[in-house]
Parts: C-alpha cells; sequence; structure tokens
C-alpha cells in the first residue's frame, strides 16, 4: 500500500533514531485528505467509522482498582505537542509505571546489536543495484542521494530499510539525524525527571524480528512502491501529521489503503492482501503482546504511550483491553 513506507517508518524511529544522516529544511507538505472529491472521503469516512475507536489520542481504562492512562503518540517532534504533553504532567507524574514501545535502554540494546551483527541493517547477497530494474534503480539513486546517503552505499541495505528511509521526506531526515523527540519521548523524559518508572512493552528487536518474516521479494516489492509515491513523501508525512493532531488515527490507515486500491494499474486482492499482512505483523501480533504484558502488570496506575496508529480497530490495543474487561473513555488530549 501507498503510505506502507512511512507507516513502517514511523514505526521504526524510536529504535532508528541517530541511524540517518542529516538532510533538507522544515517540510511544507499539504493535507491530500482536503482535495479529495466528496465521494471519496465519504468512501474513506465510512470504513474508518467501522473501526472500533477510530478516533482520540488519550482513552483511559478502568478495570476494578487499576487505571491505565492509554495515549497515541506520533514519533517525530511537532510543536503541537507541548499542549497535550503540558496537560499529561499531573498523569505523568501520577502513574506508578510508564510503559513505552521501547525506552532508552532498549535503543542502546538495538543499537549495540546493530553495530555486532551489520547482517542486521546490510545485504549479505546481491545489492538493491543488481535486485532493481536499471529505471527503479536511478530514481532511488537520485532519492537516497536527496538523503545525503550516497547510492552505494544504499544499495547495501536491506530493503526494508530503504522503504523506511523512502517513507521519511528528504526535508524530515534531519529530525531523525539529531533523534526522534516524537510524543513518547518527551513523555520518557517526564517520567525521568519525575522519579516514575519506566518499561518497554517489547524486546529490542521485537520488529526485526516480525520484519524478518517478510520475504526478500517482499521487502523489495516495498521499495517499489515506495518510490511510486516518493515525489509526494512531504504531502504523505503532513497528511499523516494532520490527522495525528485532529485525533483521527484511524484515518491514516484508511486514506492509505484508499490510495493503493485507486492507484493505476491496481489489483485490488493484491493490495488487499499486502495491506492485511503488514497489519498483522507490525500492529496486530505487537498490540496482542502488548495487552498481555499490561494485563500482567501489578500497578494500580500506570500510562502507556505507543504509536497512535496501534489505537483502533478490532485488534487495536484499546480495543483488546476492551476485551480483558477494562471500561474505556476518550479523554481530552
Amino acid at each position: 500500500m501507498l503510505l506502507r513506507p512511512l507507516l513502517l517508518a514511523l514505526s521504526l524511529l524510536p529504535a532508528l533514531a541517530g541511524a540517518a544522516a542529516a538532510g533538507s529544511p522544515s517540510c511544507q507538505g499539504r493535507d491530500l485528505l482536503a482535495g479529495l472529491a466528496p465521494e471519496a472521503r465519504a468512501e474513506i469516512d465510512r470504513t474508518v467509522a467501522a473501526a472500533p475507536f477510530a478516533q482520540g489520542n488519550h482513552w483511559q481504562a478502568r478495570r476494578g482498582q487499576q487505571v491505565i492512562d492509554i495515549v497515541g503518540t506520533f514519533h517525530l517532534y511537532d510543536p503541537r505537542m507541548d499542549a497535550p504533553l503540558a496537560r499529561l504532567k499531573p498523569l505523568i507524574a501520577g502513574a506508578g509505571r510508564i510503559y513505552l514501545e521501547a525506552t532508552d535502554k532498549e535503543i542502546a540494546e538495538l543499537k549495540q546489536a546493530m553495530g555486532a551483527r551489520p547482517d542486521m541493517i546490510v545485504l549479505q547477497g546481491p545489492t538493491l543495484r543488481e535486485r532493481l530494474s536499471d529505471t527503479d534503480w536511478q530514481r532511488l539513486a537520485a532519492a537516497m542521494t536527496a538523503r545525503g546517503i550516497p547510492p552505494f552505499v544504499a544499495a547495501k541495505f536491506q530493503p526494508w530499510y530503504v522503504s523506511m528511509m523512502l517513507g521519511v521526506p528528504a526535508c524530515a531526515m534531519s529530525a531523525i539525524g539529531r533523534g526522534s523527540d516524537g510524543l513518547d519521548h518527551l513523555i520518557g523524559e517526564e517520567a525521568r525527571a519525575a522519579g516514575v518508572p519506566l518499561s518497554a512493552l517489547e524486546p529490542y528487536d521485537a520488529l526485526f524480528t516480525a520484519l524478518g518474516n517478510l520475504s526478500g521479494d517482499e521487502q523489495v516489492e516495498m521499495i517499489r512502491e515506495a518510490l511510486l509515491t516518493e515525489p509526494q513523501s512531504e504531502d504523505l508525512m503532513a497528511t499523516m501529521t494532520d490527522a495525528y493532531f485532529r485525533e483521527d488515527h484511524r484515518m491514516v490507515w484508511e486514506f492509505g489503503k484508499y490510495l493503493a486500491l485507486h492507484a493505476p494499474g491496481a489489483d485490488p486482492a493484491r493490495v488487499a492482501a499486502g495491506a492485511a499482512r503488514l497489519e498483522d505483523l507490525l500492529i496486530d501480533r505487537r498490540n496482542a503482546a502488548w495487552a498481555e504484558v499490561l494485563r500482567k502488570a501489578p500497578e494500580k496506575r500506570l500510562l502507556v504511550a505507543v504509536g497512535a496508529g496501534h489505537l483502533a480497530g478490532e485488534k487495536g490495543l484499546l480495543n483488546l483491553l476492551r476485551q480483558q474487561g477494562f471500561t474505556l473513555e476518550r479523554q481530552a488530549f
């Protein structure tokens, strides 16, 4: 699907902050949802409405004496985060424990593992130059150059890693180079300042394990998909960011599927299968594991901060908590 590389990139940002080179000035993309035809928007709105917990960046779950505040985050800093962070500070200070996708400990473990095992990022077989057509390679070389990465270096990266970088606009690469200071990172900083213990919801290599289920051919196909929309990457980032601050996180996923299904020459069955596989590997399975971690948490008051894309849907984190017997109520963000 067309937003697959961007969604993958934002999933990986907490772990890969600092791994990319600094790039261009601030992004100036436009929200593509604003330009949709009314009938197209109505179609997307219907699919969004069918998903449980499709809107809302802050929910509170209660079961007995246990209270869990669940905050949907965005992994790149935006000044619009400052106000929600200020409102969350009392909840952060009052929590018995805060759970993030990854704490500084897991990020350090991952970087150490990547240093010890280059194959986590670097191809051991044929390079991307050998695996892509001449046309696709030239487009990839130009896109990587714009991101400050020499093509001969990019040719040796794992395909999923390249598709991740293509999903982030060149104008945003500098933010990754400086480190990912999104809302989850800011919540972690506040927790440390308040002396509140932090825990990770998953091991440092959980995403790499999930990506390992994708075949080499599937990963190369992700590059081809990313190249189709690379010229629109600033607009896609703006679309995702604006939807997040409208607290309309499910809209991003459904908009991505709509674009893919209506792309020239798209195979609807293939698009649907690819979207379902990505959601299963990177979203649903992780949500199930996280819900189990929270089920076993002994603290009476928790705050959980995860990417907003994990909240909605039948297998979203919020619905899984509801199935565990929690009552959920949307909170001000």
